[in-house]
């Protein structure tokens, strides 16, 4: 009986111990998304500062990229929802964006781009619609064109 229990003890031990990142793994994502959506309430990125809003922004795109992907195609959706809620972009302005960012869908989603530089364009394009736009500026930026 000495002999199953010394055997039983240390399997237990190194399941226990293997158990952590997995744990982490399911966690965070959970994390992140009552964060993101805890934070997706008209004007509650104004409280928090530009800086993390803009982090936010960053995070957001970043984990739910083929979503947020998937709805800048279709003009509509929660995760665009969310997208324009967290750059802060004005509700006088949100049906206009919508209609702007889905028709540069093929020039940020292009396929030689890395997924990277892909959510830089889409979180770039969103702040300075939103928080980071100018005072002077009350269109969205103009399409540039190569000749």
């Amino acid at each position: 009986m000495k002999t199953s229990a010394a055997l039983f003890l240390p399997i237990l031990l190194v399941g226990a111990i293997s158990c952590g990142p997995t744990t982490d793994t399911v966690v965070v994502p959970f994390e992140l998304t009552s964060d993101f959506t805890s934070s997706t309430s008209p004007g509650d990125s104004a409280h928090i500062g530009p800086a993390r809003a803009h982090q936010r922004l960053d995070q957001y795109v970043a984990y739910a990229h083929d979503s947020v992907s998937s709805d800048i195609a279709q003009g509509h959706g929660e995760y665009l929802t969310s997208l324009i809620v967290l750059a802060g972009i004005p509700t006088d302005t949100q049906a206009a964006f919508r209609e702007e960012i889905q028709s540069r869908y093929a020039l940020i989603y292009n396929p030689f781009l890395s997924r990277k530089e892909t959510q830089r364009l889409v979180v770039n394009y969103a702040w300075s619609a939103g928080y980071g736009r100018t005072e002077d500026s009350t269109t969205l930026p103009q399409r540039v064109v190569h000749e």
